[in-house]
């Protein structure tokens, strides 16, 4: 064991222990650690061990985001969400391991070779938080966060049959976090049930200071933190629920065995007495052009800032940011060709179109979150399949014409709160169920999320 005093921020509770995974068949871990709760801890997660995507830093335990550009790396700090995971009572005990700085949904990409699910090895597990997903899963840890830019939490999440929440945008800050797509940037908890979820998600919300996104959001109409486990305790009736089905998860591209499994769950939901709606979105099917858009703009002026926060301000750790930028440009030609293609394709957009096409990106982002908006209205959730298909086979991960953000990437467009929910499972492969919300209403997402389990159990 490598063990490392406490030190920067990382408060008191004794030393940090780190080391290579032992026995990692999945290969979910990137290293597996013992970091203490603080000794004043609520006890809000007495006893929980939790994996930490390796995008978000523990002090004293390595970050290399699955990238050969960061090997070596060791944060000084803890981000918000470690140190209040730790405040709450919770033990730190796995980095998981994912895509290339996040940069894929296939679970293929990087350095460490495949992240395999934990039902069948044969298949990935989902990216980029597949190893926090597969981690959970497999029952390493109690629960994992995973950060989502267009699914990643969700992706992984429903491939391996657990709950996966993407919070509504600053919901939770992002302070010692990796930036991927900073507009679009969510962290959230993976767990093995509902409740679990909204145990993390009541000690990680809310705002931070050094987080611009969070202050953007505490100071928006209708934020709202808490009472998540509260609400799970006491979901409401079904008879008193109003499902919104989303016409557009459905039809071309999505495998039949998933469409008849939700569409299973929605009839049952119907039986047990809510009222059910198909519903539509204008524009649905042009997300996947305003989040690459956005995506790969906003990665390649992260790159060229060398992780100085011009652009968005707050508070980044001078550590990490010096750390980033010195490896930035000294190893920038040993990253993969996945993740180099997003930065070209980011600098196209910046140098030879004079950023016109983010710009508007951007509006269209509006205009779609309007849209949403709207089919949310008459509705508590919205519902659809959260993939297209279950878990490709490894050796058909990567392949571009498997649409994994399908279902997913509009929820980080819109900014709004998303849920997936283990429904099934097709050839013992399981298949997710997905719920989007009102911004800031978490509480009710979780509530429907756990009477939907009740009953298509």
């Amino acid at each position: 064991l490598s063990e490392i005093p406490v030190y920067g921020n990382a408060g008191e509770g004794g030393a940090r222990r780190w080391h290579e995974p032992e026995e990692d068949p999945l290969d979910a871990l990137a290293v597996e650690c013992d970091v203490p709760p603080a000794p004043d801890h609520t006890g809000q997660l007495d006893g929980v061990t939790v994996g930490v995507k390796d995008i978000i830093a523990v002090a004293g335990v390595p970050m290399q985001c699955n990238s050969a550009v960061m090997n070596g790396f060791v944060p000084g700090t803890d981000a918000t969400v470690v140190r209040r995971l730790r405040d709450a009572g919770a033990r730190i005990t796995a980095k998981t391991n994912l895509d290339e700085f996040a940069s894929s949904a296939s679970g293929s990409t990087g350095h460490n070779g495949p992240i395999r699910n934990p039902h069948d090895a044969h298949h990935t597990a989902g990216g980029s938080s597949g190893g926090s997903a597969a981690a959970v899963a497999a029952g390493t840890v109690d629960t994992a966060l995973g950060s989502d830019t267009g699914g990643p939490i969700r992706i992984p999440a429903s491939f391996c049959g657990v709950v996966g929440l993407k919070p509504t945008y600053g919901l939770v800050p992002l302070s010692g976090v990796v930036e991927n797509t900073y507009t679009q940037d969510h962290v959230g908890p993976i767990a093995s049930s509902v409740r679990s979820t909204a145990q993390v998600l009541e000690a990680i919300a809310g705002r931070d200071e050094h987080d611009p996104a969070s202050l953007q959001a505490a100071g928006r109409e209708g934020y709202d933190v808490g009472g998540y486990v509260g609400a799970v305790d006491d979901p409401p009736p079904a008879e008193s629920l109003r499902i919104g089905v989303l016409e557009d998860g459905f039809g071309e591209g999505v495998a039949s065995a998933v469409e008849d499994q939700v569409n299973g769950v929605v009839d049952r939901i119907a039986d047990a007495g809510a009222t059910v709606e198909s519903v539509s979105v204008r524009y649905y099917e042009h997300g996947a052009s305003i989040k690459n858009t956005l995506s790969f703009t906003e990665l390649a002026a992260h790159w060229r800032a060398g992780a100085a926060p011009y652009r968005r301000g707050g508070v980044v750790d001078e550590g990490y940011q010096s750390g980033f930028a010195a490896r930035a440009a000294r190893k920038s030609g040993q990253l993969g060709e996945f993740y180099k293609s997003k930065l070209l394709a980011g600098a196209q957009i910046i140098d030879d179109h004079d950023g016109r096409p983010y710009t508007r990106a951007q509006a269209a982002r509006e205009v779609l979150h309007e849209e949403f908006d709207e089919a949310l209205s008459g509705v508590d959730v919205l519902l659809l399949p959260t993939m297209p298909d279950t878990a490709p086979p490894l050796e058909d991960a990567p392949d571009p014409g498997f649409d994994y953000g399908r279902n997913t990437r509009a929820a980080d467009i819109t900014r709004l709160p998303a849920v997936t929910l283990p429904s099934g499972t097709n050839d013992d492969l399981p298949i997710g169920l997905q719920l989007l919300g009102d911004a800031f209403e978490e509480a009710r997402l979780l509530a429907v999320a756990e009477r939907i389990t009740d009953v298509s159990d």
